[in-house]
């Protein structure tokens, strides 16, 4: 108790007098700045290897970030990409029935299952990412904001950011989270999270993510979970680390991945499950030929399985099982024995989401055909490998004339056998075709 009330002062005076005051918006209203803009209208249902050699990184304390700011311009976070008009790039579920899904544009809510969805907030929110502990205390991530309720989203309120800007979050508790801050994001879109190419960093908050300190952690931070106070997981600069000491200490799991793309960087995301395992994928390095080099992997206290990668661009070292698609997308952990992984299909007609089941901690892998309804995941959210919602985008491309788009969240009870539209934005016209 005495080491955290220690962190959280020595980060109040870092932060003190440079901190924003925060926000409430009830649910169903707008936020006001920037200018709002009406939210979707809601439809009603119709092969193993070895860890890697072992390094550490040694860590100090958290410390506090150097100032608090609202905007990329004061932070000199490089500004993110633009989101597309009512895009949806994160769905969590905390039960069967209680879920929420967010975008460019709301957060929308249901207690039943995703039969109805209602808006809980509108506006340009920007939001990349949500993040729910239960049905009351979550938190959703923007590209300039941090939100945050205690009562379920019926109140949203704005928390004042640390410099760097955050660009994911996993919280263990209600007052305990960390994240992933500053760095450089080219994209936004198959994980739905903004993962920094380079340059980020990893906070701590004991507060409920009102006041921030910075965590030592490898250099290039990507995507950060904890399962405890002590046992946590990093995706850094293309790699998985593992901790057993709050930070303290970092050790890779897997090696640096072999390039075959000069310049470009690999992605690292990961999520926990259980007392100490996590699942990650590694997307890139480079993309090409309507491919990309993603390898899925399972991690735990007796090392690291390569599940599956992608065979056209496949790196020294990385599986010879295929991948579901021929783009990483969304993945879903559903326990420490197995998880759900989401792929794309972007030469393969409008595109498909092929997407496959894997169990026996990585040791098995179960395709599973495609998520109906959509051409492209961004976010998916699984309780089982039965029941599941996935966010994404459909597409209709006619041979002549207009294509258009619209997003959509999806559901399955049945292991993907049927899928059911269970809410969808206004259609929007795309490029013509001669």
């Amino acid at each position: 108790m005495r080491a955290r009330l220690l962190l959280v002062a020595v980060v109040a005076a870092g932060l003190a007098g440079c901190a924003t005051a925060s926000t409430s918006v009830p649910a169903g209203g707008q936020a006001s700045s920037p200018p709002a803009i009406s939210a979707p209208s809601a439809t009603a249902p119709g092969s193993s290897s070895a860890p890697a050699a072992a390094t550490t990184s040694p860590a100090g304390p958290p410390s506090a970030p150097s100032a608090t700011g609202s905007s990329g311009a004061v932070c000199g976070t490089p500004p993110s990409p633009d989101l597309e008009t009512g895009e949806l790039t994160g769905v969590e579920f905390v039960s069967s029935s209680q879920g929420w899904a967010v975008g460019q544009g709301a957060i929308l809510a249901t207690s039943d299952g995703g039969a109805h969805w209602a808006a809980q907030l509108t506006g340009r929110l920007d939001l990349t990412a949500v993040d729910f502990i239960n049905a009351s205390d979550g938190w959703a991530v923007g590209t300039d904001s941090l939100l945050a309720t205690t009562d379920g989203g019926a109140h949203w309120t704005r928390l004042s950011e640390p410099c760097p800007l955050i660009r994911s979050v996993h919280f263990t508790s209600a007052l305990d989270g960390y994240a992933v801050a500053g760095g450089g994001v080219t994209m936004v879109g198959g994980f739905g999270t903004e993962i920094p190419d380079t340059g980020g960093v990893v906070l701590v908050t004991q507060d409920g993510g009102h006041i921030w300190g910075e965590m030592a952690a490898p250099a290039n931070a990507q995507s950060v979970c904890f399962s405890d106070g002590q046992d946590g997981w990093l995706g850094a600069n293309g790699q998985l680390y593992r901790t057993e000491d709050h930070g303290q200490s970092w050790t890779a799991m897997t090696s640096p991945p072999a390039t075959n793309e000069g310049g470009y960087v690999a992605e690292m995301s990961v999520q926990c499950t259980g007392p100490d395992a996590a699942w990650a994928v590694r997307s890139g390095p480079g993309a090409g030929m309507s491919q990309q080099p993603h390898v899925a992997y399972h991690a735990d206290a007796s090392g690291v399985t390569a599940i599956y990668a992608e065979q056209y661009y496949h790196l020294s070292g990385d599986p010879t099982t295929r991948s579901p698609g021929a783009y990483s997308g969304p993945f879903s952990a559903l326990s420490p024995s197995a998880a759900v992984f989401i792929d794309s299909c972007a030469p393969c007609g409008a595109g498909t989401a092929p997407w496959a089941v894997a169990t026996s901690s990585g040791a098995a892998l179960a395709e599973q055909g495609n998520v109906g309804g959509l051409n492209f995941a961004q976010a998916a959210a699984f309780l089982s490998s039965q029941t599941g919602w996935v966010a994404g985008t459909y597409s209709e491309v006619p041979a002549k004339g207009k294509s258009r788009h619209q997003q959509r969240i999806v559901a399955t009870t049945d292991g993907g056998k049927t899928w059911q539209t269970q809410w969808a934005s206004p259609w929007i016209n795309g490029i013509g075709q001669q």
